[in-house]
């Protein structure tokens, strides 16, 4: 179990503890809601945490700091412990989501996409894949 746990990562964990909040994902607010208050639940008692925690997170902040100061945040870095309780709070909505995906979300057919949205998805595409090269006119413009 513990081998399989370390497969998975923290990134899948995380992603899925942001899906459980996340209104685009489909879920209702069957699920929505307890992970959003179990998420409110968990910074609110993680803040505490982290200040007792703020000479060791401090000490990680400055040494990371002091080997790269561009990519080291240092909310994220003194805050630590409070935004993992806060993910930890979102996964109280874990068994809401197994009920609703067994229930409901399984069942229903995929999302089907209005001629608006489905023109944004082809444009973004376009202006990503596509190459797109200056215009220089030949001839000169006409005069009016």
């Amino acid at each position: 179990m513990l081998t399989l746990l370390s497969q998975v990562g923290c990134s899948g964990v995380v992603q899925y503890a942001e899906d459980l909040t996340d209104r685009r994902t489909g879920r209702t607010w069957f699920v929505r809601t307890p992970a959003a208050v179990g998420g409110f639940v968990g910074f609110g008692v993680g803040v505490p945490v982290s200040v007792v925690a703020l000479p060791v997170t401090y000490v990680i902040y400055e040494s990371a700091r002091r080997q790269d100061a561009a990519s080291v945040d240092a909310l994220s870095t003194l805050l630590w412990p409070s935004f993992v309780l806060w993910r930890g709070g979102n996964l109280l909505g874990t068994p809401f989501d197994a009920v609703e995906w067994a229930s409901y979300r399984a069942w229903r057919g995929p999302v089907q996409l209005t001629e608006a949205e489905r023109e944004d998805v082809e444009t973004q595409v376009d202006a990503q894949c596509l190459p797109s090269y200056p215009v220089e006119p030949i001839y000169p413009r006409p005069r009016s």
